[in-house]
């Protein structure tokens, strides 16, 4: 963090908001870090676990207010009729990225409004809990947010988490962009596991995998230690949807088949599956038999299980191999593939250490697995001490030094489309014009900023020079486009590319140019960070903050061509 920074704000407070669990930490950035977990959750019982449900209750037909979140509204839902009473919002989170094409949540809310909702009552929580400590101080515009998205997510997802916290009132709209950063997980992550370089012995050029596994996604980075509290992202990252919520599919599957099939009240397969959730699945390790409390409301009798013995006085016993072969193992083997795939894109696959961090993360069985196929290639696998709080703790990190990470690797291809010179022997005669200025032009053509895979340090620019004639526009529309190909794309209309952002560049006053004069004006485009920032340079001495409107990537459809941008 800058000295000006430090001046700035005085606390610095990360939310971890998870696709089944989500916490919070905070450190004084006047003080020598300590990082400080909130751990008091309301209506939290004995569960030992740090963080607090990702659950949002409405009453049914009122979907404006929350009536209760976290703990409170899971032990809401086990009371006899509440799904009559309430809407439980579960697993909303994965609504806000468009591409996963999740079902509308049940009582019609959009996903920024709920998860808005959630975060305004885990913000208000939290507040009250630093408050009592020496943050109580301090003016609330003193404070730093840190929100965690995954890193699979897209620009528009990311746009939308930042939305979210607009509205629940983190932070406000004019804000400075620096009072609220977002970062990816596996990159907070990998800030938290910094720190414990010296204890597992890593030194400059070597990498470390980071597993970030969670409720929804588990997502994976490779970085390389780049000097003391410096990473570098060497490839790109990979994600999928193959977190610890799939684990809880499967069981409940697993219990349905083990009942025979027989009605029961939601509250009761929810109560067991609760108990796999906090006693089973943290646990297991792929060896010992599980056991689970039945519901008054289970008919023993018309249990399906060929096993005599796998009742005993109101427990169902469950045998660790089936456990194993249709539970567990149906997720853990993807999450393997995917570390798998990870690993050969490595150069020259040399890694030190992989760690296991997040909720699922800290599975017995899930580290036994890594370790039973990576151990012959990597040194070291390890599960940090509070692996589940290793994201929100990394984010304050980051928070405190949004510097520690040196360059990230693109995800995609980012452009625009532009009118750049015609090339008769490349480009169809259709898509030819002629500007006033004589020139001759291709206004379909894709110009790259950044490529797929591209290592970008954290102030990398890209800047480019287009000019507009003077007076014909007061805001002029760039459109970003990008695209997950591999290949570079020649034109901005191809299959696979997709608009991503409507960049808005407000044209200035310009005393003394003329109307329909030419003018140049530079763009500047940050995409080393976890978003991307943009700013326009008319050569007036005033640098101009630029907006992105994600919410714009439809504003152009394609019978209405985006307008192109000359290139100076």
């Amino acid at each position: 963090m800058t000295v000006n920074a430090l001046d700035k704000y005085k606390l610095v407070i990360a939310y971890d908001f998870g696709t089944t669990y989500s916490g919070a930490s905070y450190a004084f950035t006047h003080m020598t870090p300590e990082v400080f977990d909130v751990q008091k959750w309301p209506s939290k019982s004995g569960n030992y676990y740090p963080k607090t449900p990702t659950l949002s209750l409405y009453r049914k037909g009122d979907s404006h207010t929350l009536d209760n979140w976290g703990h409170a509204a899971k032990k809401a839902m086990l009371k006899p009729q509440a799904d009559k009473e309430y809407d439980l919002l579960a697993n909303f989170k994965l609504n806000l990225d468009a591409d996963l094409r999740r079902p509308n949540l049940v009582n019609g809310l959009p996903p920024v409004t709920a998860v808005a909702d959630y975060l305004r009552a885990l913000h208000a929580h939290v507040l009250e809990d630093v408050s009592r400590g020496f943050a109580k101080n301090y003016h609330a515009d003193t404070f730093r947010y840190c929100l965690t998205v995954p890193a699979m997510w897209s620009d528009q997802a990311k746009n939308c988490m930042r939305q979210a916290a607009v509205q629940a009132g983190l932070v406000q709209r004019h804000d400075p962009p620096d009072r609220l950063h977002l970062i990816s997980e596996p990159e907070a992550a990998a800030l938290y596991c910094e720190k414990m370089c010296d204890q597992v012995n890593l030194l400059p050029t070597d990498r470390l995998m980071i597993c970030d596994a969670g409720g929804g996604t588990v997502d994976l980075i490779v970085f390389e230690v780049d000097g003391p509290s410096k990473l570098k992202e060497i490839t790109k990252g990979l994600g999928e949807s193959c977190g610890s919520m799939f684990l809880d599919e499967h069981f409940s599957r697993l219990l349905l088949e083990k009942l025979g099939g027989q009605p029961l009240p939601k509250a009761a397969l929810r109560n067991m599956v609760d108990q796999f959730v906090d006693s089973i699945k943290p646990e297991f390790d792929g060896l010992d038999d599980q056991y689970l409390n039945l519901p008054a409301a289970v008919q023993l009798d018309l249990l399906c299980e060929p096993d005599p013995d796998c009742v005993d006085e109101g427990t169902l016993i469950l045998r660790a191999s089936e456990l194993k072969e249709k539970v567990f193992e149906p997720v853990v083997k993807k999450v393997i593939d995917l570390m798998e795939r990870q690993y050969n894109d490595i150069p020259d696959r040399r890694l030190s250490c992989i760690f296991l961090v997040g909720g699922f993360g800290s599975s017995h069985y899930l580290y036994q697995r890594v370790n039973q196929v990576f151990s012959s290639r990597v040194q070291q696998i390890l599960c940090p001490p509070r692996a589940a709080m290793a994201i929100v703790r990394g984010a304050v990190y980051f928070g405190l030094n949004p510097r520690v990470i040196t360059s990230r690797v693109s995800r995609r291809t980012y452009g625009i489309n532009a009118g750049l010179p015609f090339d008769p022997a490349l480009d169809p005669a259709s898509s030819r014009i002629v500007r006033p200025d004589g020139s001759v032009r291709c206004p379909t053509r894709f110009l790259v900023f950044v490529k797929k895979n591209d290592r970008l340090p954290v102030d990398h620019c890209i800047r480019e020079e287009m000019f507009i004639y003077y007076g014909t526009l007061q805001v002029t529309d760039i459109m970003l486009y990008a695209t997950e190909s591999d290949r570079v794309p020649r034109y901005y209309n191809e299959v696979g590319v997709h608009q991503v952002a409507a960049i808005s560049v407000p044209i200035p006053t310009l005393p003394g140019v003329a109307l329909g004069e030419r003018i140049s004006y530079t763009v500047r485009m940050y995409f080393g960070m976890t978003e991307v920032k943009v700013e326009a340079d008319f050569g007036t001495g005033e640098l101009y903050q630029v907006h992105c409107d994600f919410d714009a990537i439809n504003r152009y459809d394609d019978e209405q061509q985006a307008p192109d941008q000359d290139i100076a």
